[in-house]
């Protein structure tokens, strides 16, 4: 697996959506809409918080639990203290999400979502809006022209949602717009398994070798006054020392939170909770 399939994947999926619902129906569509909930208020609101994520599969480690028990875990981050957000996969060939799920979470939930997918253009910028999200990725190894990004990122804040800028590389942080109000480094390596053929070995040992948590390093070359969000290879028993030596607002968590069913899920809530009052209490 790697980047290139999953676009080719996403692009067919966005397709779709496409010849049933087009631009000027979608525009239509978000004038009625309520305004969004603040994904970057309710993240900023706390000095560190979760942001916890919804996903039935992962390319890299594979299925991460049950459907009953994907379908329900939201209510979980809902209630739990240290959860300001959720996140949601919305691609469904390697991900297993769909836009349907969103909307549904969206009704059962108050906490903002933010829509993880690979977007591509202005079309999944107004569907984004259209399905109720409060907050959309844009991944700067995915738009690679500045000026595309830019547009996009404004698109979105334009139609009331917020937009998590995510970086990989030292380069990629230059190609950020200045508006960007909220930036996330992401420690996944997307070539690694591909490159190196890990998938198999990653779903018998459970261990993600795609992550590298030496990538947080770029926190230092972030934008001064943005959000700063860590992503990928955090567990609760790493979280602590995450924060200690960085400085980041929150952190996205999916695959530790999920794998092992809803109980797993509130415990491991308790267990990051922990360790993010523990760091604190060393600052």
């Amino acid at each position: 697996m790697n980047l290139q399939t999953l676009l080719d994947a996403t692009r067919q999926e966005s397709e779709a959506r496409k010849a049933k619902d087009s631009l000027k129906s979608l525009k239509a569509k978000i004038k009625d809409l309520p305004p969004t909930r603040g994904f970057a208020r309710h993240v900023a609101a706390q000095p560190f918080s979760l942001i916890a994520e919804v996903k039935l599969r992962s390319p890299s480690m594979g299925t991460l639990g049950t459907v009953e028990d994907v379908s329900e875990v939201h209510k979980i981050y809902d209630q739990h203290p240290a959860v300001s957000a959720i996140s949601v996969l919305t691609q469904h060939t390697h991900f297993g999400g769909t836009p349907a799920v969103l909307r549904r979470i969206h009704r059962e939930t108050r906490k903002p979502l933010l829509r993880k997918d690979f977007i591509l253009d202005e079309y999944e910028v107004y569907y984004s809006r259209s399905i109720e999200a409060d907050a959309m990725l844009l991944m700067t190894n995915v738009i690679t022209d500045p000026a595309e990004f830019q547009a996009l990122h404004d698109l979105a804040v334009s139609l009331g949602m917020d937009v998590l800028c995510e970086v990989h590389l030292e380069e990629e942080v230059a190609r950020l717009p200045s508006t960007a109000k909220v930036v996330g480094v992401n420690s996944r390596n997307f070539a690694s398994e591909s490159r190196f053929g890990l998938s198999k070995l990653l779903r018998h040992t459970g261990k993600d070798f795609t992550t590298d948590l030496g990538a947080f390093e770029l926190f230092a070359k972030l934008p001064p006054g943005c959000l700063k969000i860590a992503e990928s290879g955090l567990n609760s028993k790493n979280i602590g020392e995450v924060l200690a030596k960085y400085g980041f607002n929150a952190a996205l968590v999916g695959t530790s939170l999920l794998r092992g069913g809803l109980e797993h899920t509130r415990e491991e809530l308790d267990r990051f909770q922990a360790g993010i009052q523990g760091a604190s209490a060393r600052a």
